[in-house]
């Protein structure tokens, strides 16, 4: 089963609240939805916490250079390929774009 993981920004901050609201009303039930997915979640991320080595190099950043991360769980990704090249969902990319910085994408992953 395919894997899909988000880490993004939002255009502008200030507009975290409305993301947020968006999130919770359209993105989340409407992903969930879909025949093709078996999982979704996003996490809005608060703070950089510590290193993630032991040497690091520099100061901890004091905020995360990014702010959310999501993950989709897809049963069939060609479905959800072919979803997004309707109609339908065009307009519910475009949804999601007037929030997320443009240089946001989408990766591949799996479970090692």
């Amino acid at each position: 089963m395919p894997t899909l993981f988000a880490v993004y920004n939002l255009i502008d901050k200030q507009q975290a609240d409305e993301y947020d609201k968006y999130l919770t009303n359209t993105k989340i039930p409407g992903i969930r939805g879909a025949p093709w997915c078996t999982a979704f979640n996003t996490w809005k991320i608060d703070k950089a916490l510590a290193p993630a080595v032991s040497d690091p190099e520099g100061e901890i950043p004091s905020e995360s250079p990014y702010m959310y991360v999501a993950k989709i769980e897809v049963s069939d990704l060609d479905a959800m390929v072919s979803f997004l090249g309707t109609d339908e969902g065009k307009e519910f990319v475009k949804s999601w774009s007037v929030f997320i910085d443009p240089k946001a994408i989408f990766t591949l992953g799996r479970e090692v």
